[in-house]
């Protein structure tokens, strides 16, 4: 039986407080009695919405990835140049960057699986159709170069994407992922520009950071 407004508002709220405990303490040292205290409800009205933990962590990745989404799809719809687009959806994936637990990428694809997958699913699917775009607008604009293979470029940046979540390139004890994905950035938008992109780039250039404000 579908669900009715009401039960499915529960749940969105149910899933976003859980989601919101997990990115501040982690997820792995939290159980289901944890989680319950905290939201000051009762185990059995956490399981009326859940089967187990595993498909807790599942249903709060499924939620926090089609909300991600949807935000880069408000700043996708503002029509940006290729650059400005890309500083934009970059300041909003290092805004949800900061405020994640450290430990929570690592136990997604330690502990739960299905969870990653869906995870990078999301960044394979719409992350690659919104950066190949991106791409594609770039080279149209005369910001991007037009010797670039769109679908290698496309892939090459997902993979690095993909490389600051990986803890043994990049320990989280050794590693600030936020200061990883700026230099990844700087470095990946830099060499797509061409001459018209980089004077553009320089534009956008925080005097005192000297770099891009992110």
């Amino acid at each position: 039986m579908e669900k009715s407004r009401e039960e499915k508002a529960k749940d969105e709220k149910l899933l976003s407080d859980v989601t919101a405990l997990f990115m501040t303490y982690g997820i792995k040292g939290m159980t289901m009695d944890d989680i319950a205290g905290q939201l000051h409800i009762s185990k059995k009205t956490l399981y009326r919405h859940v089967s187990d933990k595993g498909d807790l962590v599942l249903s709060c990745v499924r939620m926090e990835c089609g909300r991600e989404e949807e935000e880069i799809r408000k700043i996708v719809a503002k029509n940006l140049n290729a650059i400005d687009e890309n500083i934009e959806i970059s300041q909003f994936v290092l805004a949800q960057i900061q405020q994640v637990h450290p430990s929570v990428f690592l136990e997604l694809e330690k502990f739960y699986p299905e969870a990653w997958m869906q995870l990078q699913d999301s960044r394979q699917g719409f992350t690659g159709e919104v950066i190949y775009n991106n791409i594609t607008n770039g080279i149209r604009e005369g910001l991007f170069r037009d010797d670039i293979h769109v679908e290698i470029a496309t892939r090459l940046w997902i993979s690095r994407i993909n490389a600051i979540f990986e803890p043994k390139l990049f320990p989280i004890r050794e590693f600030d992922l936020s200061e990883v994905y700026r230099q990844m950035f700087n470095q990946q938008i830099r060499g797509l520009s061409t001459p018209k992109g980089l004077e553009y780039i320089e534009k956008r250039i925080e005097p005192k950071l000297n770099r891009l404000k992110l």
